[in-house]
């Protein structure tokens, strides 16, 4: 099980975060189209609990895979912190069927281009998430980390965005 730390931040383009990386070194690794379903339970425990279930189908380079994710409550911190649990999937609509029948349901869908980079130890992902915008995403091993690679892209001073995409779309309805 793993402990996911991530700052998350709104951007008005991605193309300058992008020069700025290529700028300090990063190495691109991927664009990938990612489509997500985030479930929930008839009985509100997830909500309650303040955990997520995610089914996220991926793709990239002209391959397909699907993962599906539990994320725990968030822990403190500067940043968002919370357990992530994940695993991939042979099927994603069996999966869904099986979801389903254990009393899930699909709540919130979230689709986005992303384009994933490294640097220092850290993923960097530049978000396109219709109709929200555009986010810049930093997880690494710890804050300091993090907040590093924040300053490294002059991004350190905009606001920390602590809601995940499917609160932020849940909103909008």
């Amino acid at each position: 099980m793993a402990l996911e730390i991530e700052a998350k931040v709104k951007v008005d383009a991605l193309d300058s975060v992008a020069d700025a990386l290529r700028a300090v070194g990063a190495r691109f690794v991927a664009e990938r189209v990612q489509h997500d379903v985030h479930f929930q339970d008839a009985a509100g425990l997830l909500k309650k609990n303040r955990c997520g279930l995610r089914l996220r189908t991926e793709t990239s380079d002209g391959k397909t895979v699907s993962i599906l994710t539990f994320k725990g409550p968030r822990q403190g911190g500067a940043y968002k912190k919370r357990e992530e649990i994940e695993t991939p999937l042979g099927d994603a609509e069996a999966m869904t069927a099986i979801l389903n029948r254990l009393g899930y349901y699909a709540a919130v869908t979230v689709s986005k281009t992303r384009q994933v980079w490294t640097l220092d130890g850290c993923e960097v992902c530049l978000d396109d998430v219709p109709p929200l915008g555009c986010f810049v995403e930093v997880e690494g091993p710890d804050e300091q980390t993090i907040r590093s690679v924040l300053v490294r892209l002059a991004l350190a001073d905009r606001p920390h965005i602590s809601k995940g995409y499917a609160s932020m779309m849940a909103a909008l309805k």
